[in-house]
């Protein structure tokens, strides 16, 4: 029976079969095309639909044909950059704007040949207009092949984009010229759509809006990107369907009020969506969107049902006809399984809830479905799931559509020069706080994010199938409880509005607590702990003296947001950070410390530094009203029941001038509690650290991860820990830590720690004097 129904649902839809073969056929090499055209057929004429198969066969081949040509048009146009080692000289047109990176930037250019490279910039080089999209600009530079990295096909990345070279840029020189025509105006109205919807926006919460509204995400930081896609809202910060949809509502109130007809009302959201596209950069997903919005509304133009899934087909061929290598961009991907997955389960999950209040219910549903669906790409792409994703979506639904239409509107109003569009921002900025709390909050809990690589293409089939079969087994035992599921939902429904209001109002009360009881941070320790923290190719060490007082010596790189493994361990305060010296590794980290947890003083050790980045932390300390010290030799600290020696650097002569080498003047202190001291000597050596009064201690940070030091043997008989640590990243390219370093170690100290092995290394140490060693691996 089930076979029949298949059979007479295919046979009754030859332009759904059409198409979809088609749009494979553009996504799949001639010679799968063949072999998979061959195999559908054969299905299908078993299926006693012979004239289906032969239509199979042969759009199916012709999609590969005009695949195959497609994809050798755009590698011819990619290939008029090189060969590897070409010089190049002339002028060329930024397509998009610039990535910084702390290496330089790079953006998109095409060049006079038409071919279009990643150019990279050094750290010095400055692009005219900021690299505005639509500048030309004059560049010579030298033609690489791109690398691929060890876990990441780079090249292939590049491919996708119809890119074969990387330009090495030698000079990069303003022209004064930009592009003109159509693509003129867009670059025009999208620099009056970004200023607009910046004005009166602090830097990051700009930068949001730009990405959420016209994709401009570039300027988002690595670490709130991190934040979304860990709380599982990623897709906010990416243009997409849900842009276009929004788009079109907000245009359905003004064209009632001005009594527009049913073909204005068809017509002038097309408008929209053939303006908006290419404002917003065009990208993968939103060509699908907006491909899929205007065949809905041409369906409804025409008088004819719309077919979401006919529309979804057709998105997919479009896209792939325009770059069939995008099939294997993890974004189309995703945005494609999205949608299918919303039109496949959104309907059943939000008759489920039938009782909810409408707008609620279907935003649970339509959410609950995507996530679903894009739950095996992600894990394939990324490695990772939110787990926290379902949970934040539900409660940044109210938000992120108020963003959205705001900032279409101040991009709608920006063109037309009305001074109302940046009075919207204060309006814009409060909604944007609200958002980045929300997705602060979801990120930072405990498990928000959970580690599962699906590494291979089967293994993501695999998933698929289990998720299909567990839906099954979910429907079947809903089933089951009918029908008084269902009288009971009806019941429900038969609730006074705010009854079944304040109903939900409790259960999403004691869900929120749950939540709050479930991610809260460990309670501290009762006793002397000191962490060794796992905050991989940098330093964090962090000493809690079991009555509350926390002492946190430099932060790691700032991708390790050491402020989450603080709070992980129960520091609600930190009551004195060290700064060691300048060095991204030891002081990257402290910025988030600040922003996110109270600080009540900070020793520093810049040394005269003039890095802006340690410059940056110490006017953002001194900002928010944190005491800052410099750290000297012959200071000491008491803080709770901890007391700090500080044994150097030696005090900075005035006007002595910063050194090259930051390492050798990093902070070297015994910190101690009771019978316990502890050495730590940042990044500095034996050259250094044999100058300072050195003692006996129970344990130690071995000094700049374990790097070689001749003298460490000697540092070792002085100080005779009999336990060290070393705090260092797994497979980090500098060969730390060294085998004669580890050698010294083992032959001198009786426990030897690494946190690339063993992750945090947290030692405790009882009232009676005893110690315990725990470790995260």
């Amino acid at each position: 029976m089930a076979a029949e129904r298949a059979r007479r649902w295919i046979a009754e839809r030859p332009h759904h079969l059409g198409l979809g073969a088609f749009a494979a056929g553009l996504a799949l090499r001639p010679s799968a095309a063949l072999g998979t055209a061959a195999a559908l057929a054969a299905a299908l004429a078993l299926a006693r639909l012979h004239s289906r198969a032969a239509l199979v066969a042969l759009l199916m081949l012709l999609g590969a044909v005009v695949g195959a040509a497609r994809i050798d048009a755009i590698d011819r146009a990619a290939g008029r950059a090189g060969p590897a080692g070409a010089e190049v000289r002339g002028r060329a047109l930024v397509l998009e704007r610039p990535q910084r990176s702390r290496f330089g930037s790079s953006a998109v250019l095409r060049l006079e040949s038409g071919a279009r490279v990643l150019a990279r910039a050094g750290v010095t080089m400055r692009w005219p207009d900021g690299g505005e999209p639509g500048t030309v600009v004059a560049v010579s530079g030298v033609a690489r092949e791109p690398r691929r990295g060890s876990t990441f096909d780079w090249p292939a990345q590049l491919r996708r984009r119809g890119i074969r070279f990387e330009l090495e840029l030698e000079s990069l020189r303003p022209t004064g010229a930009r592009r003109g025509g159509p693509m003129g105006v867009i670059d025009s109205a999208r620099r009056r759509a970004g200023a607009a919807l910046g004005a009166g926006l602090a830097p990051d919460r700009a930068a949001l809006a730009r990405g959420m509204v016209l994709g401009q995400d570039e300027a988002v930081g690595d670490r709130e990107r991190e934040d979304f896609q860990r709380a599982g809202l990623a897709h906010v910060l990416a243009v997409s369907g849900q842009n276009v949809m929004l788009l079109c509502l907000l245009a359905l109130p003004f064209l009632r009020a001005a009594r527009a007809g049913p073909r204005t009302r068809v017509w002038v959201p097309l408008a929209l969506i053939a303006a908006y596209v290419p404002l917003a950069g065009a990208g993968a997903s939103l060509q699908r969107a907006g491909v899929m919005g205007a065949a809905g509304l041409i369906a409804i133009a025409a008088g004819r049902a719309g077919s979401r899934a006919y529309a979804l087909e057709l998105a997919a061929a479009v896209t792939l006809a325009l770059n069939p290598r995008v099939a294997g961009d993890p974004g189309w991907q995703l945005s494609f399984a999205a949608v299918a997955g919303i039109m496949l389960l959104a309907r059943p999950i939000e008759r489920a809830l039938a009782g909810l209040p409408r707008l609620l219910g279907e935003g649970i549903a339509v959410t609950v479905a995507a996530t679903v669906a894009t739950a095996p790409l992600m894990a394939h792409h990324f490695g990772s799931l939110s787990v926290a994703g379902l949970l934040a979506n539900i409660v940044a639904l109210p938000l992120v559509a108020p963003i959205m239409w705001i900032g279409m509107l101040q991009a709608a109003l920006a063109q037309l020069s009305v001074p109302i569009a940046s009075a919207l921002g204060p309006l814009d900025d409060v909604l944007l706080r609200a958002l980045q709390a929300i997705v602060r909050t979801f990120a930072d809990a405990p498990g928000a994010s959970v580690k599962l690589a699906l590494r291979s293409p089967p293994a993501v089939v695999a998933a698929y199938v289990a998720i299909g079969l567990a839906l099954v087994a979910v429907a079947r035992v809903a089933r089951l409880g009918e029908p008084r599921a269902r009288s009971t939902a009806a019941a429900f429904r038969l609730l006074a509005p705010r009854t079944r209001a304040a109903l939900v109002a409790v259960a999403a009360a004691l869900g929120a607590a749950g939540w709050s009881y479930a991610t809260a941070p460990s309670a501290p320790p009762t006793e002397l702990t000191v962490r060794f923290l796992d905050v991989g190719q940098g330093d964090a060490t962090l000493i809690q003296d079991g009555a509350g007082a926390n002492v946190l010596f430099d932060g790691g790189p700032p991708e390790a947001r050491v402020y989450r493994l603080l709070r992980r361990y129960g520091v609600r305060q930190v009551d004195l950070m060290v700064s060691t010296h300048q060095s991204r590794d030891h002081q990257g980290g402290l910025h988030e410390v600040l922003q996110r947890i109270p600080v009540r003083a900070m020793v520093e050790n810049g040394y005269g530094t003039a890095d802006p980045d340690y410059q940056r932390l110490l006017s953002e300390a001194r900002a928010r009203g944190v005491p800052v010290t410099t750290a000297q030799a012959g200071q000491v600290y008491r803080v709770g029941r901890l007391t700090i020696q500080v044994l150097g650097p030696r005090p900075r002569a005035p006007g002595e001038p910063a050194p090259d080498e930051p390492n050798p003047i990093g902070v070297a202190a015994i910190v101690s509690e009771g019978d316990f001291d502890l050495w730590l000597s940042a990044d500095a050596e034996s050259d250094a650290i044999l100058q300072y009064p050195l003692r006996p201690v129970e344990a130690m940070k071995v000094s700049h991860h374990g790097s070689r030091d001749p003298g460490l043997p000697e540092v070792l008989n002085r100080l005779q820990p009999h336990l060290a640590a070393i705090e260092v990243g797994k497979g980090n390219s500098y060969g730390h830590p060294t085998p004669e370093t580890l050698a010294a170690l083992r032959a001198a100290v009786p426990n030897v720690y690494r946190t690339d092995q063993d992750g945090t290394v947290s030692v405790s140490v009882a009232h009676d004097g005893s110690e315990s060693v725990a470790t995260a691996r």
